[in-house]
């Protein structure tokens, strides 16, 4: 049954829908039938009159086998591939709500209660499913009411599971990786995003080894590992000291090797979340099957002309196939020996396709020979380049990225570096960093690899009131008091010539539109001038042109942008607000009145050194900042609802120009973050 009807799917054009019948042995069917629990109580009659009338449906990956709203008109079980179902919500996103594979069923709930299908069903791989049409199912039903009862009754429990099912986003999820030459390091990448899926998920992880390495059974003498329970895959995996699965099978390049993919797929997601699947480095068409029926595709290559040059030719014949996988495909390069060297841009030159992600070269001491249970390197090295770049692909891959977004506030924004010493110190990893205006800076700082420790040393360089006013060149007053020349000079003391592509953690830096008032996120260019725009305080410093547009402090329209992580999609967020609230302005009022009185208005030296009485509104820019603090309040309390954690860094006394004192905020940064560390590590745990 099941071998004819994937014939007859590998022989149609890719029309969606089809409905096509395939003539079975009744025995099939009714194996296929037992495994639908709603059916359980029919009795032996009953069912074989369901086989009777049952059809067997061929469906190509990404055909919609149902409709949203549409009535039902049949049962749907599974007999191999996988399925999604899925809402289309207003905003235009898609909403997932479960998946269903090999021995799951579908449509019931229509068919029995007459109302609509609450979701549409789409296949995410060829799949092959029994129909019961309405009709059919009706007429068993009215044969015997008692069965009818027991239907109805098992019918209440089926909706208490379709509610968790609503509310459900997960999906297992395949991923393929594959290169055009031996010796790019994608069987390393591999054992290293496996054993990093287990640790960031801790869900099932299954690699599934067509590479070749190993000796392995043909996949078209393994009929049992795509049939029945699942026996036949629990006696084939290896049960790795690492946490995730291991089956090694050879891969034919024939039509018979083709045809065993997608219900092979359609098996092992049924037990495992993640099956990354490593593939031989070669184009044949079962290659190609498996890259068809992934959700993800790793395109990995080595940074060298000659594996650059023959992924350029891979991509190009893949581009050619009728049905392109492309789209989900993404490419790595491996083996770059240092930040920025060679450009990511030149490499992407050459490959004529933009890079997702880059791996440094691992050193030739931790690289360990290939015996099957040596430790993968992330496990072994898990802060180094190479393993951070690899946990957060796993992240992405598990919707469990951690992002970091550090907020304005001028030199109270001196307190980021103080947090991040504390998340590097308990090894605390974040895949994402957004900055806005001081945040801004740090952030890329940060990103492009310097520690907390190179970034205090930088701050210290402006200690004291004769070191920071040398950073200030005054200009007549017209846009800005700051002309901002000494200001670029000093930025480029601590990023130089460096890009978005060159940077260790992806960066995001927000600046805003002085004409419309909108939040700008520069992604992509040189790092100088997204910083440069995002600090340039309106009336203190000159604004930035770019691109016609004149840009000015970030902290005007995003002062934390959490929102922009959240927007790219990551799902735990920390923040760092550095701006006092309401309630903490009323405090350190009372306080600094209260000092008044007790010095008799005199400011003495040891008063000036604790920064109290300092800002007092004396000056237009004084008045003004206050004025714009005040309002970044509300909007970085309201931006930060969002975060998961916030640290918040607010020293009792502390002014927005107060440069000159840099281990004050440093310090503050480092205990507020100490503070909530029992928090940050249950987010992000080890």
């Amino acid at each position: 049954m099941i071998e004819s009807a994937r014939r007859l799917l590998l022989s149609k054009s890719g029309a969606q829908g089809c409905d096509c019948t395939v003539v079975t042995k009744m025995d099939e069917k009714l194996q296929v039938l037992e495994q639908v629990p709603l059916l359980a109580s029919l009795g032996e009659e009953l069912m074989k009159d369901l086989a009777a009338g049952g059809e067997i449906v061929a469906f190509k990956k990404g055909d919609l086998v149902v409709r949203e709203d549409d009535p039902g008109d049949a049962l749907y079980a599974v007999i191999s591939g996988r399925l999604q179902a899925y809402t289309r919500l207003g905003s235009g996103h898609e909403r997932v709500f479960t998946t269903y594979s090999n021995g799951d069923y579908f449509g019931e709930m229509p068919l029995l209660s007459g109302e609509t299908h609450w979701c549409n069903v789409r296949t995410l791989n060829d799949s092959i499913l029994l129909k019961i049409p309405r009709e059919l199912f009706d007429a068993v039903l009215r044969r015997d009411p008692r069965v009818a009862a027991s239907v109805l009754g098992r019918m209440g429990h089926r909706i208490k599971e379709l509610r968790a099912e609503k509310y459900r986003a997960k999906c297992s999820t395949i991923i393929s990786l594959f290169s055009a030459l031996p010796g790019t390091g994608k069987t390393t990448l591999a054992t290293n995003l496996v054993a990093s899926l287990v640790r960031e998920t801790h869900e099932p992880v299954l690699l599934l080894d067509f590479s070749g390495r190993r000796s392995a059974a043909p996949l078209t003498r393994r009929d049992r590992l795509s049939s029945g329970n699942g026996h036949a895959l629990e006696e084939s995996v290896v049960h790795t000291p690492h946490g995730y699965d291991r089956l090694d099978l050879e891969l034919g390049q024939d039509a018979a090797d083709a045809e065993k993919i997608a219900p092979l797929f359609g098996r092992v997601v049924k037990q495992y979340d993640y099956v990354l699947v490593d593939l031989p480095n070669r184009v044949s068409r079962s290659v190609f099957s498996c890259l068809l029926q992934s959700d993800q595709i790793y395109v990995v290559t080595k940074n060298e002309a000659e594996s650059l040059g023959q992924t350029r030719e891979l991509l190009r014949d893949l581009e050619k196939h009728a049905v392109s996988v492309m789209p989900k495909a993404k490419l790595i390069l491996t083996s770059v020996q240092e930040l920025g060297t060679p450009r990511v841009e030149e490499a992407e030159r050459k490959l004529g396709q933009q890079i997702a992600y880059v791996l440094a070269r691992i050193p030739e001491a931790d690289i360990q020979p290939e015996q099957g249970n040596e430790s993968p390197y992330v496990v072994r090295r898990p802060m180094e380049a190479y393993s951070f770049v690899v946990r957060r692909m796993a992240r992405e891959l598990g919707n469990v990225l951690v992002g970091l977004a550090l907020g304005s506030g001028a030199a109270r924004g001196l307190a980021h570096i103080g947090a991040i010493r504390v998340l590097e110190r308990e090894k605390i990893a974040v895949d994402v960093v957004a900055g806005s205006s001081m945040g801004a800076l740090i952030a890329a700082a940060w990103a492009t690899g310097k520690s907390a420790d190179e970034m205090e040393e930088i701050a210290l360089r402006v200690k004291g009131r004769r070191a920071f006013l040398k950073l200030l060149d005054p200009m007549f007053p017209g846009s800005g008091i700051i002309r901002g020349l000494k200001i670029t000079d000093f930025l480029y003391s601590i990023v130089d010539d460096l890009t978005f592509g060159d940077t260790v953690i992806p960066l995001k830096i927000v600046a805003s539109d002085l004409n419309t008032m909108e939040e700008v996120v520069f992604e992509q260019g040189k790092l100088i001038d997204a910083i440069r725009a995002s600090i340039s305080i309106p009336g203190v410093f000159r604004p930035v042109l770019n691109d016609s547009r004149t840009l000015i402090d970030g902290g005007i329209t995003n002062p934390v942008p959490v929102s922009v992580l959240a927007r790219a999609g990551v799902s735990r967020i920390i923040a760092i607000n550095t701006i006092p609230n309401i309630d903490e302005m009323k405090e350190r009022e009372r306080c600094r009145a209260e000092l008044r009185r007790a010095t008799g208005g005199i400011v003495t030296k040891a008063v000036r050194e604790t920064g109290a009485l300092v800002d007092t509104p004396t000056s237009i820019i004084n008045i003004y900042m206050r004025s714009m603090h005040a309002m970044q309040s509300r909007m970085a309390e309201q931006a930060c609802v969002e975060a998961d954690i916030v640290i918040r860094p607010i020293p009792r006394e502390s002014v927005w120009y107060d440069f000159y004192h840099p281990d004050r905020y440093i310090r503050c940064g480092e205990e507020a973050a100490t503070a909530v560390l029992p928090r940050l590590k249950e987010l992000v745990p080890a």
